[in-house]
């Protein structure tokens, strides 16, 4: 395990490039591959490990044992919730969470979307309601296994996140990693 981390670590870190022109550092230099990389060595990480989850996603049906890396969500639950039933693709969640990078080359982290400032505390934050459905395929895949009061670090491919789409805040081919907490689960019947 310790192995592990530590090759994530150095593949977060890397070499910074510069750029040729004015010599400012590209933090994002090589990003498609490190994302890539790092996603890897996730799944490398959530094989060897029993306390970690991976689910294939519902977008791509599973096609055999070589199912790539890309098509799974990774999750290391930090708390389990005493909730005993999963949302369904059709219903809404209440969660907080928290959105970022892997980290750029020089070790910093990019919180891309939160609805929480510093340590999550249930008690004084609010919870952003969503549908199942209207989240990325990573993301609702993850959804459709948590229980209400679980708390996860979600790894998301980016086959499963934006793609190759460019956000905001999020660069194309981004590996996403969120914490979330779900809250509450809202049945479509009662919404």
């Amino acid at each position: 395990m310790k192995k592990s981390i530590y090759v994530l670590l150095l593949l977060s870190l890397g070499l910074m490039a510069c750029t040729e022109d004015d010599n400012s550092v590209d933090y994002y230099y090589n990003w498609v591959e490190r994302n890539q990389q790092y996603i890897d060595s996730i799944a490398q990480v959530a094989k060897g490990n029993p306390q970690w989850l991976s689910f294939h996603t519902y977008k791509y049906p599973v096609s055999s044992a070589n199912a790539s890396v890309n098509e799974y969500v990774y999750v290391k639950p930090m708390e389990r919730g005493a909730g005993a039933v999963s949302p369904l693709y059709t219903d809404s969640v209440e969660v907080y969470y928290r959105g970022r990078l892997i980290p750029l080359y020089d070790g910093t982290e990019v919180v891309f979307d939160q609805n929480y400032r510093g340590d999550l505390d249930i008690h004084t934050a609010v919870p952003t309601k969503f549908d199942v459905s209207g989240v990325v395929p990573g993301w609702t895949t993850a959804l459709m296994q948590m229980h209400e009061g679980d708390y996860w670090t979600i790894y998301i491919p980016t086959e499963l996140g934006y793609d190759s789409m460019k956000m905001t805040d999020v660069p194309a081919y981004s590996t996403l990693i969120f914490d979330v907490y779900l809250k509450r689960i809202i049945p479509m019947h009662k919404l």
